[in-house]
Parts: structure tokens; sequence; C-alpha cells
């Protein structure tokens, strides 16, 4: 686990445990159940001599701050705050007692009053909506320093693959889409049309080529308002200098950046290669 400040959260293993515990909330986990799944999954982690500070401690915290630690969960992490402090856990003096500060501060949070128990939301499972082999469009928008020739031009998408993924909260399977980007200047009328637009790569060096996305969704209202879908394309074909798949994407002004940035990336890759 990997640790790069002296802050409660600054390390690996507070974080995942916070984001666990919360995940399991928004999973619809009672309260019981949560903690218990947590203790359970986490048992080695709460056993060892170095990870068990961090575990029970920002475990605590996680805790108090949603309104639901327990009287066994705040004597443990008090104990490993003590613990913690007279160990030898941080071997520089200066960070030592950079590190005692802040947990003073946690001890001190969570031997207050706990705020009143908080309502968290449940997470249901996101559902695109979209199928393999659809194509969607939407018209270019945004002006962007740098792209504003592409206003008015039309991206597409060709839906290679639809997956389910816990990819927001953990236990909760959302459906993501992997996806193939390409743009034109005229309004694309029917699937087909992806025919005559140019592949988008989003990223190119050396041999590297990345033109696979994902995208990941959370709400509907968040597409762009010029989107709609074009139909079934059956003879679509991977890009053949494709060598990596995969960056994230998610709805929004940095959509367009990025389409339009790979836009010209494959432009660069095919003048460099001679491909006309």
């Amino acid at each position: 686990m990997g640790t790069w400040e002296t802050g409660l959260y600054d390390n690996d293993l507070s974080c995942d445990v916070r984001d666990d515990y919360i995940g399991k909330l928004k999973a619809g986990k009672t309260d019981e159940e949560a903690l218990n799944e947590i203790l359970e999954e986490y048992e080695e982690e709460a056993e060892d001599d170095d990870e068990k500070y961090n575990f029970y401690i920002a475990l605590a915290d996680t805790m108090w701050k949603k309104g639901r630690m327990t009287e066994d969960i705040k004597k443990m992490a008090l104990k490993m705050i003590e613990e913690e402090k007279g160990s030898d856990k941080w071997e520089d003096e200066r960070v030592r007692k950079e590190r005692a500060r802040k947990l003073d501060k946690v001890k001190e949070r969570i031997e207050s009053a706990m705020p009143a128990r908080k309502k968290i939301s449940i997470h249901k499972p996101y559902v695109l909506g979209w199928e393999e082999k659809d194509v969607y469009t939407f018209q270019i928008s945004e002006k962007i320093e740098g792209y504003e020739k592409y206003i008015g031009w039309h991206a597409l998408f060709y839906v290679d693959r639809v997956f389910l993924k816990d990819w927001y909260v953990h236990g909760i399977n959302d459906e993501i889409a992997y996806v193939y980007f390409y743009l034109m200047e005229e309004e694309p009328k029917e699937a087909d049309d992806i025919k005559k637009a140019k592949n988008v790569c989003f990223y190119w060096k050396d041999k590297t080529f990345r033109y696979k996305l994902y995208i990941c969704e959370t709400s509907k209202r968040s597409r762009p308002s010029t989107f709609r879908y074009l139909g079934k394309y059956d003879e679509f074909k991977k890009p053949e200098n494709e060598s990596m798949n995969s960056i994230c994407m998610f709805w929004g002004r940095v959509a367009e950046r990025d389409i339009l940035y790979g836009y010209e990336e494959q432009l660069r890759y095919e003048r460099e290669m001679g491909i006309k």
C-alpha cells in the first residue's frame, strides 16, 4: 500500500477503506452489514503491524462523519492513534511530529459529539440502453480555442461492446461501453455514413495507438442535446494499427475537446505515414 503524505487519507489503504465502506452503504447494506463486511474483507490489514493504524483510524473517521461510528470501532481507533504515536513507523522526527498533530485532530474529532446519522442514497444500476453495433452521433457545438473550425461538424461513435462493471459502487454493476469515435463535416443520415468519417485516434506515439474508449455515464442528461441514434452498422473493422485500448471518457466539456484533439492526431499520423 502506498503512502505519500502524513494526512489521514494520504495513503492507499485509508482511501480504500473509506470508499469501500461508503460504497457498501450506497449498495443498500445496513450499517451492521457494511461494518461486518469491511472487517472481514480487511482482516489481514487490520492485523498487520503497519497497516492496522490506517485501517482502524480511517474506518472510525469515516463512520463518525456518516453518523455511524460504533463504540467498539471508536475504542480501537483511539488505541491505534496512541500506539502509532509511540511507534517507530515514521523514522524522520519532523514527519513523526507532523503525523502526530494530524492524529490528534482525528482523535479530537471522533471524541466529539458525532453528527446525526446521514442518509445515504442507494445507487441503482445504471443502464446505458445501447447495444453492440449501434451508431450514434451528435454535433460539435463547443467553441474551443484552436478548434473553432470544427464547430458544426459531427461526431459519430460505434458501440463495440456493452458490459457490466462495478465502476462507481463496489458490488453494483453499471452498464459500460467500449466505443470507437469518428468525425465528419457533413451531417450523417444513417449508420453506414460512418464509412465517410475519419477515425479519432486519442493517443499515438511510436507504435502505440489508442482508439477505443470507455463511456461511463451517470445520467442521460449529460449527453449532448443533439445526441441521436443512427442505426446498426455491420461492417465495422477495427483500426489496423490499434495497439492499446481504453482510456476513460465521460460526457461533458472535456469530451468534445478530446474528440477534436484525437481527430487531429489521426490527421497527423496520416501525414507522417504518407497515407492519403
